[in-house]
């Protein structure tokens, strides 16, 4: 558990008058801080690289298996018309320009190279191969291919079992005879289309082999790839951001949660020493104030400035018990309905004294449009008002206004509003002012503002804190009518 440290001192407004106070807070806090940053998991930076990275991989894997998909969805696409249009040459001219009598070289019929004339006159095509159903070239683009067999196609048998085979190359393979004298051609499509009889439902009549460069249907690809890669990226991005976003927010609830956890550990802390310390000073203490009262009483007036230090002393004590008492008091409360003017009234009462030395104004104004009342229990309301009210007058020193008011927000909220024209907070320490033994004081608990917000929470309400250096603080409560 990490170490807090705090000195000693009335409970008030942070005020920027003591340096070692200063110094003693930026050393606690510092401490803190580095000590929260070597041991905290940074749940933000581990979650960003780890999801980053999953999506950006399965982005990829997806991008790459849609590109592929769309690929060779085109190419057999693109196969299956180039089977029709050739079947149905064939079905015009004929099906004997196949049949192969086994002589070589065979002078190819006319129907034969009406049909390669048409095949080759196809967009792209650079080199057309004819095969029988013996497996030898009947005519071919490349003279010394025509009459050769090439048993060892993988490709062809597929192809006169029925099935279109397409795919695309990069460079010509070398174990393949059937690829002499392409050269170095880079990107091409190798296809071999089975043709078949009675419009495509009889047995396979031959195959045609051809090679060509892809021209449209390579930019259609790339069109393609270029949107389904563009899309695969948008939406890692969109998941990415909306998974952090969401993690963000959980990490803020933790931090919150920490925050309160640690709350929590510091209000049992003083729960389990408040008792001991109630009991081990509230006697000593009551002796001493009554030593003190019988011994001002045998001194002349004009001599009672040491005596009357004293007893001020003791009942700042007195204070600090019964601040750390209520601060940790978890017992069971009532709610009820409890006017909070009157409440502020007796507050104000309360610090007459304290006010009337400091040359305050206090101005209570009431803006309800009715007797409305607040759900709250009665003390604990009061002893949150007066931390707020000692601070506010320990804020203006010299002299100044006090505003209080009430006011209706809604049909079912109130809200309380204590000003006042001090010194101001600065804006640095603004938001850690109501946090557990955080002071700038030299004599100061850091329990005040702790101790009110803590107890208008458990009236299911907020206190938020507004201040401009050197014109002011305003704290406003908002508490559930009654």
């Amino acid at each position: 558990m990490l170490r807090r440290y705090w000195v000693a001192g009335r409970i008030g407004w942070p005020h920027t008058d003591s340096k070692f106070a200063g110094a003693s807070t930026w050393l606690s806090q510092g401490a803190s801080t580095n000590l929260m940053k070597r041991y905290t998991f940074n749940l933000r930076l581990w979650f960003a690289l780890g999801s980053f990275g999953s999506i950006a991989v399965i982005c990829v894997i997806s991008a790459y298996w849609v590109s592929s998909f769309v690929t060779r969805s085109l190419l057999e696409r693109e196969s299956e018309v180039s089977q029709e249009f050739m079947e149905s040459i064939v079905r015009v001219d004929g099906s004997a320009m196949f049949n192969d009598d086994g002589s070589a070289p065979q002078v190819p019929s006319a129907a034969l190279l009406d049909f390669a004339r048409h095949i080759v006159s196809m967009p792209g095509v650079f080199r057309v191969n004819i095969h029988a159903p013996t497996h030898r070239i009947l005519w071919s683009t490349e003279k010394q291919l025509v009459g050769q067999k090439f048993e060892r196609n993988a490709e062809l048998d597929e192809a006169f079992r029925g099935q279109r085979v397409t795919e695309i190359g990069t460079l010509p393979d070398e174990s393949k005879p059937e690829h002499v004298a392409l050269g170095r051609l880079g990107h091409f499509i190798e296809a071999y289309i089975p043709i078949r009889a009675e419009g495509g439902r009889g047995p396979v009549l031959g195959v045609v082999e051809f090679y060509k460069h892809p021209l449209a249907l390579n930019e259609t690809i790339r069109l393609g790839q270029r949107i389904v890669w563009t899309a695969a990226a948008f939406a890692a991005l969109v998941l990415f951001l909306t998974l952090y976003w969401i993690v963000q927010r959980g990490a803020r609830l933790i931090e919150q949660q920490q925050r309160h956890l640690s709350e929590m550990e510091a209000l049992a802390a003083i729960g389990q020493m408040s008792g001991a310390v109630a009991h081990s000073l509230r006697n000593p203490m009551s002796a001493i104030r009554s030593s003190a009262e019988l011994w001002r009483s045998e001194l002349p007036d004009g001599k009672c400035e040491v005596v009357d230090e004293v007893i001020q002393e003791v009942d700042r004590m007195d204070g600090y018990v019964r601040d750390l008492l209520a601060y940790a008091r978890s017992e069971p409360y009532q709610l009820h309905p409890v006017d909070p003017l009157n409440a502020l009234d007796t507050v104000i009462t309360k610090h007459r004294a304290a006010i009337e030395r400091y040359r305050i104004e206090p101005v209570i104004v009431d803006k309800r449009d009715g007797p409305r009342k607040v759900l709250a229990d009665g003390r604990l309301l009061e002893q949150a008002l007066t931390s707020i009210v000692t601070n506010a007058i320990e804020a203006m020193p010299e002299g100044g206004k006090l505003t209080l008011s009430v006011e209706a927000r809604e049909k079912d909220r109130l809200a309380i509003t204590i000003a006042d024209t001090g010194r101001g907070i600065p804006a640095e320490i603004l938001e850690r002012v109501a946090q557990s033994y955080f002071t700038t004081k030299a004599r100061g608990l850091g329990l005040g503002l702790v101790l009110a917000k803590g107890v208008i929470e458990r009236f299911q309400g907020k206190l938020q804190i507004a201040s401009t250096r050197d014109l002011g603080t305003t704290v406003c409560i908002d508490l559930k009518a009654a």
